[in-house]
């Protein structure tokens, strides 16, 4: 479960709700990479935030983690991301002292674009790596 204290920095907390959706996605074992096109939770983690903070939408996780992701495997531009979405979100850059909050405001960012890839990856039918080629190509600037 999150810490509402924000003191927290070891791990980022998947909602129990969408694991489903990031075992779906995750390749394993002799998955076809058209079918789970992410290699990690991480990988996943990071585009439902990016899904989630580009569409304004957060929402808290539930409680109870289905998953989670320590801190330890996001690089330095993984976490350049995050950081970066807080400070958005905050507004003030202070948020940078403050890494739980940081992790709190990205779990609630990707806890609503998980569903999101879940709409775009798994319930339009077809190959997930192909929706996922289409949604990128349809959020190009």
């Amino acid at each position: 479960m999150p810490d509402s204290s924000h003191t927290r920095t070891d791990r980022v907390y998947i909602d129990e709700a969408v694991i489903d959706v990031y075992r779906q996605l995750k390749k394993e074992g002799n998955a076809e990479i058209e079918d789970a096109p992410f290699e990690t939770y991480k990988d996943l983690f990071m585009f439902a935030a990016c899904l989630g903070y580009q569409n304004g939408r957060r929402t808290k996780p539930r409680k109870g983690a289905g998953g989670e992701v320590p801190t330890k495997v996001f690089t330095p531009d993984d976490m350049a991301i995050l950081k970066a979405i807080a400070i958005a979100e905050a507004g003030d850059i202070d948020i940078l002292t403050r890494f739980g909050e940081i992790l709190s405001i990205t779990e609630e960012y990707a806890s609503t674009g998980i569903y999101e890839m879940k709409a775009y990856l798994i319930d339009e039918g077809g190959r997930p790596l192909w929706n996922l080629v289409n949604l990128l190509n349809e959020n190009e600037t």
